[in-house]
C-alpha cells in the first residue's frame, strides 16, 4: 500500500465535493451515463479523503502532506 499523500485541507476538500457530487447523482429521477460516472468519481473522491491516499497522485509523484507529518515517510519530499 502506498504511504499517505495527502494534505488535511485536500482531504476536506476532497470529501465535500465527493459528497456534494454523490449527492446531486443520487437525486437525479433516473441514473443514466454521466450520472454514474459521477457516483464513480464521487466514491472515489470521498475514499481518497477517508483514507488519505491518491492513486493519480502517487503515479504523478505529488504529495501534499505538511512537513512535519510523521505519516509522510518515503523518498518523495512534502510538499
Amino acid at each position: 500500500m502506498i504511504e499517505r499523500n495527502l494534505g488535511n485541507l485536500e482531504r476536506v476538500v476532497r470529501l465535500l465535493l465527493g459528497t456534494v457530487f454523490m449527492a446531486w447523482a443520487v437525486t437525479r429521477p433516473a441514473l443514466n451515463g454521466i450520472e454514474w460516472f459521477v457516483v464513480v468519481v464521487s466514491t472515489f473522491l470521498i475514499l481518497n479523503g477517508i483514507f488519505s491516499r491518491c492513486y493519480l497522485w502517487y503515479v504523478l509523484d505529488v504529495n501534499t502532506c505538511p512537513d512535519g507529518d510523521e505519516d509522510c515517510r518515503g523518498d518523495r519530499a512534502c510538499y
